[in-house]
């Protein structure tokens, strides 16, 4: 088949979870498929990184997204549509990109990631289209606004969640197919847009990139977390970490020590990790894998936030055992203490802590259930499979209706948004 993948952002390098999200499936569907790359980017973006891109596709176009206006676009948003970060994204010239692309290469299916491209869906006229909800986005919000702290912060995001949420209903009821990576995210989906056409695809792992490697020794009583800290979300987790979890876990078991891994960690929770006994901020590295599997125990703790764990995902896929909380490891199908170890509380999150790391055992039979499910649910192999039959039924569908199909919801209208371009 022909495919079009939209994105917000450039997919690559897949150095974090967004990235890493967008970039496999190019990876593992161009091996079976024609897939051609639409996306924004900014001016941080090298042109090694399009080259490296264009590897795995016959097409990948860029539209620059000037950041400086970053901040007009978000404040036009509080009032306009899109709202919230998506105002960001919208360029009526990458809309005309992509409509380029479908007039020229006649794409079996256009893909958009992330609800931030929804805005561009009538730029693909009539061909089958399906929104991929890497999370629902006004679920996102909501949580946010839970965990807020600073009163214009709080007050912005609960302002924000409820437009976001009529905003994701309106847009995705438009689509031929939204695609959710979760049962929950599902429900949360259908709750807002009933009329939506909704299936279940969990993210899925690169099991070639991230693989077990025995011959590595552990650091005993080593806790790692990993992830990309720029992201709100895992800034509010992260400080809960640093301030509640970790010290309780240090009372239980005064040997042990964690290691923060991923980019974007704000200079004031850096200063709470120098503070915190046996805390060391990693940062931003090229390559995450030796750090999670020399650590003794890989956890995921989260109090906002929505989705798949790709960290999960990955440190299962690496045969190393994961701690989380239940919306740590949302959508991903296991059972507390077979695959993943789930406990709930910062008091009971740190007993499960301690005990992991005296009982290696315990840890092995962890690992070693978990890396098993991945291979079976979790890995691209299988995921790609899932996405080949929701587009041969999209494909079957334009070709019983003479179009693609439609709705009794209004569309968009010409992809029209308040927010100037």
């Amino acid at each position: 088949m022909k495919l079009l993948l939209v994105f917000p952002f450039l997919p690559y390098p897949p150095n974090d979870g967004g990235h890493i999200g967008f970039f496999n499936p190019i990876k593992y569907l161009s091996r079976r498929h024609e897939v051609s790359v639409a996306c924004l980017t900014t001016g941080g973006d090298r042109e090694e990184w399009i080259e490296e891109l264009r590897k795995f596709c016959v097409e990948v176009r860029t539209y620059n997204r000037p950041m400086w206006k970053d901040s007009h676009r978000l404040l036009r948003g509080t009032v306009l549509s899109p709202p919230g970060t998506a105002s960001k994204y919208w360029h009526r010239g990458f809309g005309c990109v992509i409509r380029e692309i479908v007039e020229r290469r006649k794409p079996d299916i256009v893909e958009f990631h992330h609800l931030n491209t929804a805005i561009y869906r009538d730029f693909a006229g009539d061909c089958p289209s399906i929104l991929r909800e890497h999370n629902v986005e006004y679920k996102v919000w909501e949580r946010c606004a839970e965990a807020a702290e600073p009163f214009f912060e709080r007050s912005y995001l609960r302002w924000s969640a409820p437009r976001v949420r009529r905003y994701e209903r309106k847009v995705a009821e438009t689509f031929d197919r939204c695609v959710v990576v979760t049962p929950a995210d599902g429900a949360y989906l259908r709750a807002a847009a009933p009329r939506a056409r909704i299936e279940v695809i969990p993210s899925g792992v690169d099991t070639e990139y991230f693989y077990p490697a025995s011959e590595i020794a552990e650091e005993p009583f080593s806790i790692t977390i990993t992830g990309s800290f720029e992201w709100k979300p895992k800034q509010q987790s992260l400080a809960v970490l640093l301030t509640e979890v970790f010290p309780r876990i240090r009372a239980k078991e005064e040997r042990a020590k964690l290691y923060v891994v991923g980019k974007g960690v704000p200079s004031d929770l850096r200063r709470v990790a120098e503070r915190t006994p046996a805390v060391w901020v990693v940062g931003a590295v090229a390559d995450v894998r030796p750090y999670v599997w020399r650590s003794s125990l890989v956890i995921n703790y989260l109090e906002s936030g929505g989705g798949i764990a790709l960290k999960v995902l990955e440190a299962m896929a690496m045969r190393k055992p994961v701690l989380t909380n239940a919306l740590g490891c949302e959508g991903i199908s296991v059972k507390s203490g077979q695959a993943v170890f789930v406990t709930e509380g910062f008091d009971e999150f740190a007993s499960g802590a301690a005990q992991l790391l005296r009982d290696e055992l315990g840890r092995r039979r962890l690992a070693e259930n978990g890396y098993e499910r991945v291979l079976q649910e979790y890995s691209w192999n299988a995921v790609a499979g899932q996405f080949e039959k929701v587009y041969e039924i999209l494909v079957g569908e334009k070709k019983v209706l003479g179009g693609r199909h439609k709705n009794e919801a209004p569309m968009l209208g010409g992809a029209r948004a308040d927010a100037a371009d």
